[in-house]
């Protein structure tokens, strides 16, 4: 089977909420010997809301720089302002980055026509590939798959979909709509424990978060997938569902991720953009019967 896990990278930040380079320069260097096969700057993971337009530029171009094309990188360019989501694409796909994943308007409500127009005005102004990013809990919509579908039928340069859906069903009716008549489309699941069955029901592979923490790990659940060795997937699917634990201990898992990092010697700072903030002592306290199952030794 074909497939890719794809990390959407946490990014280390300093006491002020800027960019530690050195520390993402290992990170990436580690994803890349670890085998994963891809990074995604600029995702949710890596809290692109709470930075500038002029900051999330240099992070993007710096990740394209330094990973230089040993591994696909897609670059998280969705904005609030339509205009600095069409500038910042184009700058980093001019740059070299594979591909620009966006995440419609958020805070609207928006109607499939509205979504529809929308990526249908910024894929004609984009000179690159695109995946729309959809993720109906954080922008208060879905993205359904009869809009893809009429998307993709004006343009080629729309090229995926990332679906952070809890429900494994719903990438499904992405890759049985979408696929019969665009098998080259990619469809991608959001969540790391649906990466398994989603690919086994026709999808391309992951891009999921856990991957920050435990890289080899789901490098080895995409080896299995592509050996087809069903008892080594089995194993590693209840592993991967033990490590969904992250998205589930605290309102949100980036604090979290940091943390584990931080504790694991990883080149991580545990400092988040605003509004998140780091973990408390007794955040941490509460929640050390948890570290100890999931990372702690």
């Amino acid at each position: 089977m074909e497939c890719k896990y794809i990390c959407p990278i946490l990014t280390s930040i300093n006491e002020s909420g800027s960019v530690i380079y050195e520390d993402m320069h290992v990170l990436y260097d580690g994803l890349v010997e670890a085998g994963i096969d891809g990074v995604l700057s600029g995702g949710s993971a890596g809290e692109f809301y709470a930075f500038t337009y002029d900051e999330i530029k240099s992070l993007l171009l710096d990740a394209v720089k330094y990973i230089d094309h040993r591994v696909i990188v897609l670059a998280g360019t969705g904005r609030m302002a339509k205009s600095e989501t069409i500038s910042l694409s184009n700058e980093v796909l001019s740059a070299g980055a594979d591909a620009a994943i966006i995440v419609g308007p958020y805070y609207s409500a928006c109607s499939q026509e509205d979504i529809f127009d929308y990526y249908d005005d910024i894929l004609n102004k984009i000179n690159g590939n695109v995946l729309i990013y959809n993720y109906a809990d954080r922008t208060g919509y879905d993205v359904s798959s009869g809009t893809i579908l009429r998307l993709l039928a004006k343009h080629k340069n729309l090229v995926g979909v990332k679906d952070t859906h809890p429900v494994l069903r719903h990438t499904q009716k992405y890759i049985q709509d979408i696929k019969p008549n665009y098998p080259d489309f990619k469809i991608f699941t959001g969540y790391d424990n649906n990466c398994i069955a989603s690919v086994i029901s026709g999808g391309n592979g992951c891009i999921g978060a856990i991957s920050n923490v435990y890289p080899k790990l789901c490098h080895e659940v995409i080896e299995s997938l592509r050996q087809e060795d069903l008892e080594r997937i089995k194993q590693l699917q209840r592993q991967i569902d033990k490590y969904m634990s992250f998205y589930e201990i605290n309102s949100t898992f980036n604090p979290v991720m940091k943390w584990a990092m931080k504790e694991m010697h990883k080149p991580m700072q545990e400092y988040c953009k605003e509004p998140l903030s780091a973990l408390t002592d007794e955040n941490k306290k509460k929640l050390s019967a948890a570290a100890d199952k999931l990372w702690r030794r």
